[in-house]
């Protein structure tokens, strides 16, 4: 077989070889796990009669999850407490947390008129965090949005959500739930959370 045929079969041997390799996707920065977020919060706005609350939670469940390091979220609620806490009460706190972070996603985002987000920029923190300013535009006003991501074993994950650019909803949540603590305790404060998130499963 003459030299220059058996180099022309290596090369599509070859290519064939690189073209069948799995393609690894660069990890999501900052910007783009938000932006994936509200692509798909857009996309259920859109079709939000046609699916109806518990069609939205669904559908919007998986980006949730894994936007979102809602376990940590649970930790840093209870702050302390969390050390004295035994495995139980902190799965159950984590999973009422998970459901109320859904059932308030549903029930927010329940119709479109519109609206769009725009990315405004993001900012380093000391501790290395990533905030991603945003704000969602609506037909009178803007509201700003800010996301403060934290880096893990998993990517860039949100760990604290800014209204207005200020108002940290995990430090009023945390805020809430202290008080709750102080009056019923842990388990009090567990059936509580478990309680508000099936109260909103329930206002449609």
């Amino acid at each position: 077989m003459p030299l220059c045929r058996i180099r022309k079969i290596l090369y599509i041997v070859i290519a064939a070889i690189f073209l069948a390799l799995p393609i690894h996707a660069e990890p999501s920065g900052p910007v783009e796990v938000v932006e994936k977020l509200h692509n798909k919060l857009i996309f259920t706005m859109q079709q939000a009669k046609e699916l109806g609350y518990m069609g939205r939670r669904e559908a919007l469940a998986p980006i949730l999850l894994v936007t979102y390091d809602l376990y940590s979220m649970a930790r840093m609620t209870v702050g302390r407490h969390w050390k004295a806490m035994d495995d139980d009460q902190k799965n159950s706190l984590v999973e009422s947390f998970t459901a109320m972070t859904l059932s308030n996603y549903a029930l927010r985002f329940d119709g479109f008129s519109g609206e769009y987000f725009e990315t405004l920029g993001t900012v380093e923190t000391p501790h290395r965090h990533t905030i991603v300013q945003t704000h969602i535009v609506t037909s009178d006003e803007k509201i700003r949005i800010d996301y403060l991501l934290r880096k893990s074993a998993d990517g860039w994950l949100v760990i604290d959500v800014f209204l207005k650019g200020t108002i940290s909803e995990l430090a009023a949540r945390r805020s809430e739930y202290m008080t709750v603590i102080r009056d019923r305790g842990v388990d009090g404060l567990i059936s509580a959370v478990r309680e508000k998130a099936a109260s909103l499963s329930e206002v449609r």
